[in-house]
């Protein structure tokens, strides 16, 4: 039962940043891999305030929230400036240079050490209270979602994608348009890490490395981009399969490789399968 109730935990927690970036990356069509690195600058943000340096939970939290909106605004600054390609290439680097500076900051950060001992709160300390906060957190973000979906965001985020020159012509604030979607893809991010980081009661930087992108990647492209209940099922199907295969009689050292391998060819299989969604042709006017 516990592990079916962590199973459901990590999926609820993954639902607010990969829909945020399901926004981005799936309706928008922005070929960004950043959303793990709004995850971090948020995590450590929190929580490096919060253990080491003992500042109040609030104050810290407007500090992961203010590194989470700054790394926002830096891909947004160019989203607006960079063809997709391009963004794609710089998210990334934007991604390792943050974790590099994680890993090279033992004095703020403890390096590849972590944050241990990070405590829950005293009402949430059983399995099953904190799926239940889990739960209407994940609730209320697909609510968010779902009306999102039905308003001007979308879209606009729909127009720019299929030609930004067009839309921008008719009166779609492309600034402004990517500025509110990169923004609520950092607020899922950094609500993903105020939750997670006490349910594992440790921050590492190896939650944050190369194959957490591959995985958020992989839930937006496997349920769908854009589709907000295709990317929902995604996220509790691949977690499962994720956490799963813990039972497998492999080597400490080969669960990592696994996995990496394994999800790498479900993306390159979904991604085949789904190119002309993901990577649709600009529509000519």
């Amino acid at each position: 039962m516990n592990y079916f109730l962590h199973i459901f935990i990590i999926s609820c927690i993954y639902i607010p940043p990969i829909l945020g970036f399901n926004l981005v990356f799936g309706r928008g069509k922005l070929l960004h891999f950043g959303q793990t690195a709004l995850g971090l600058a948020g995590a450590y943000g929190i929580w490096a305030s919060f253990m080491l340096f003992h500042f109040p939970f609030l104050l810290s939290l407007l500090i992961g929230a203010a590194c989470a909106l700054c790394m926002a605004l830096v891909l947004t600054w160019l989203s607006l400036r960079l063809d997709n390609d391009g963004l794609g290439v710089m998210s990334i680097a934007l991604h390792l240079a943050i974790l590099a500076v994680v890993l090279n900051s033992d004095r703020f950060t403890r390096g590849a050490l972590g944050i241990p001992g990070i405590p829950r709160p005293l009402l949430l300390q059983s399995l099953p209270a904190y799926a239940l906060l889990c739960a209407m957190i994940a609730v209320c973000w697909i609510i968010f979602m779902l009306i999102i979906e039905r308003g001007k965001l979308r879209r606009n985020l729909q127009a720019l994608a299929e030609n930004h020159w067009h839309a921008e012509a008719i009166g779609v604030n492309r600034r402004w348009v990517y500025t509110i979607a990169f923004l609520i893809s950092a607020l899922g991010a950094l609500t993903a890490n105020v939750i997670f980081v006490p349910y594992m009661a440790l921050l590492s930087p190896s939650d944050y490395g190369f194959p957490a992108m591959i995985l958020n990647v992989m839930m937006v492209v496997a349920g769908g981009p854009g589709r907000v209940w295709g990317v929902v099922c995604a996220i509790f199907l691949l977690m499962g399969l994720h956490e799963g295969l813990r039972f497998l009689s492999l080597p400490a050292e080969m669960l990592g490789p696994t996995r990496l391998l394994l999800f790498g060819t479900i993306l390159f299989i979904a991604v085949y399968f789904r190119r002309e969604t993901l990577f649709p042709p600009e529509r000519k006017v």
